[in-house]
């Protein structure tokens, strides 16, 4: 959801008090010294056995007011009306404990999950005193503004969205979330209610708690698990279920052509366990039991009732199955600056990782078939060169039917990152998408929505689709007002579908657009990591705007 808005009143705010300039460096701790010299190196420290002595937790606020640059009104005013992490917050996410053997890739993966958490920001974890065969270890962090209260606006594909919404991501100081609001988007109107906590009781159990009731059905969603958290960890286990109806739309060439309603239910229940992190890799067993169930019927809207399904909706699904999923992970990592975020340290991934799940599903087990289920996914990382990185990506999904495949979906992507100089970088993704007697539900769509950034929402609709995107990107050492850092990007898209579809949606082939767009790396606040603003025009196409203004925050850049 697009929350925008309120991060530009902020600005606002900002401006009576604040100018711009260049964003400062993380201010300096001071050091934990020992008493009998200097602190040895991890390969050392290891050697000797080191013991876990004392675990301090430092966490700062906001802004620092040490710096003339953040000593302004409204930062003291933020720093005081926030409240500060509570360093059970912090220590819950810790993977070690004192009087444990000092592990160094421990303190590493540590500090790589906390800056997951969106509550904290440029997490450090390292040792800082040695003393009778014992190391202190001291785990830094920062806190960042969690508490969203007002309206926000996000734009995509031609379309709006508006909310208004009280949501803290990290309440009272707990690492706990709390989200209540109102929204409305081109599908539905909203009013909604979600809890999360990722570590109950101090644990690595997660709940998430979500209740909406909708202009167009409801959405109740529960969950609770303990996930493999670390990649040592040898145990997982849970619960997820959720129940939902809602009016799906379809689209001709951005404008909505029919409606019809879908039911789903689905519960996943699972337990596994691994053998932990063996010669730098984790290969993990996951058994459990899965039900989806869809059922899909016509709508009937204005007076007298007409149906809004214009074209055959999809066929009724009851699949419910036993399974295994296996996992296979690498521990090869490395961090970065200004690549997919901006002005904060970025976690990257290198080797093979993989998941394959399948499932036999049967009327014994309450399925409305008989059904092999599967899915997959591989991916692999290689560092070219300290300047350049590949990544790699494929997917598979479906079913085998009375020794059929149906409902298969198949897709492969290929990134290239290029550090041209310090404040550029060159990125470019190639991806694709093919189905072989996909339901009705599971065509692609292409548009606005998804990648092609100068074209209404839900554009072209296919059983299969390519995608190009180029960026030239630019970051700078600039920040407005101590609250956001400044990137940007020239950008080229192009794109199409493939193949029949449920609507007759007509293909137009290859579509294309380019732009520019402003990027604001959010470092002060948990929403969304990076503020898009892009203007788009596209190159081809039937009866489109030739500007297209996008508005929305984002995970990455």
């Amino acid at each position: 959801m697009h929350r925008l808005l309120r991060p530009l009143l902020l600005i606002a705010l900002a401006a009576v008090t604040a100018q711009a300039d260049p964003s400062p460096a993380a201010g300096p701790v001071p050091a934990l010294r020992a008493p009998d010299g200097a602190l040895p190196d991890d390969a050392a420290l290891e050697a000797a056995g080191a013991r876990i002595g004392t675990i301090t937790i430092r966490n700062g606020p906001i802004f620092d007011l040490g710096d003339p640059r953040q000593n302004h009104a409204l930062f003291r005013l933020a720093n005081r009306l926030h409240l500060r992490t509570r360093a059970g917050a912090v220590r819950a996410q810790l993977l070690f404990h004192s009087g444990e053997r000092y592990q160094a890739r421990l303190l590493a993966e540590t500090e790589r999950n906390l800056r997951q958490v969106s509550f904290l920001r440029e997490p450090r974890v390292r040792p800082v005193a040695w003393h009778d065969g014992v190391v202190d270890i001291l785990v830094e962090t920062h806190d960042v503004w969690t508490l969203q209260l007002g309206p926000s606006y996000g734009r995509s594909g031609g379309k709006s969205n508006t909310s208004v919404e009280f949501e803290d991501d990290n309440l009272l100081g707990y690492g706990k979330t709390l989200l209540t609001g109102h929204s409305r988007n081109v599908d539905r109107t909203a009013t909604y209610l979600e809890w999360q906590d990722p570590t109950v009781l101090g644990s690595h159990w997660v709940d998430d708690l979500r209740w909406a009731d909708n202009s167009d059905g409801h959405l109740y969603g529960l969950q609770l698990y303990r996930p493999f958290y670390a990649l040592d960890v040898r145990q997982t286990a849970g619960v997820l279920a959720t129940d939902s109806t809602e009016a799906d739309t379809r689209y001709l060439l951005g404008a909505a052509y029919d409606q019809y309603r879908h039911a789903a239910r689905s519960l996943n229940a699972f337990g596994g366990w691994s053998s932990g992190l063996v010669a730098g890799h984790a290969l993990r067993f996951t058994v459990g039991w899965q039900e989806q169930r869809d059922r899909f019927s016509p709508l009937y809207l204005g007076t007298p009732p007409v149906n809004a399904a214009l074209a055959p909706i999809p066929a009724n699904r009851d699949l419910a199955y036993p399974y295994l999923q296996l996992d296979w992970l690498t521990d090869r990592f490395r961090t970065t600056h200004n690549q997919d975020l901006i002005g904060r340290t970025e976690d990257l991934q290198f080797g093979l990782n993989a998941t394959l799940q399948t499932g036999l599903a049967a009327p014994v087990f309450g399925a409305d078939r008989h059904a092999l289920v599967y899915t997959g996914q591989v991916a692999y990382g290689w560092a070219l060169s300290s300047r350049q990185q590949l990544y790699a990506t494929s997917a598979v999904a479906g079913r085998i039917e009375q020794g059929r495949a149906v409902d298969l979906s198949t897709s492969a992507a290929a990134s290239w990152y290029w550090r041209t100089s310090r404040h550029t970088l060159s990125y470019a993704r190639v991806s694709g998408d093919a189905g072989h007697r996909l339901d009705l539900d599971h065509y692609y769509s292409l548009g606005g929505d998804t990648g092609l950034r100068g074209y209404p929402l839900r554009y072209q609709l296919g059983s299969a689709l390519a995608q190009i995107r180029i960026e030239e990107r630019g970051y700078t050492d600039y920040s407005i007002w101590q609250l956001f850092n400044v990137g940007g990007a020239l950008f080229f898209d192009a794109g199409r579908t493939f193949g029949a579809n449920p609507i007759g949606d007509p293909q137009l082939g290859w579509l294309r657009d380019v732009g520019l767009g402003l990027r604001l790396g959010n470092n002060r606040s948990s929403l969304g990591r990076v503020i898009h603003v892009d203007f788009a025009t596209p190159l081809n196409g039937r009866n489109l705007s030739r500007v297209q203004f996008l508005v929305s925050t984002e995970a990455t850049f």
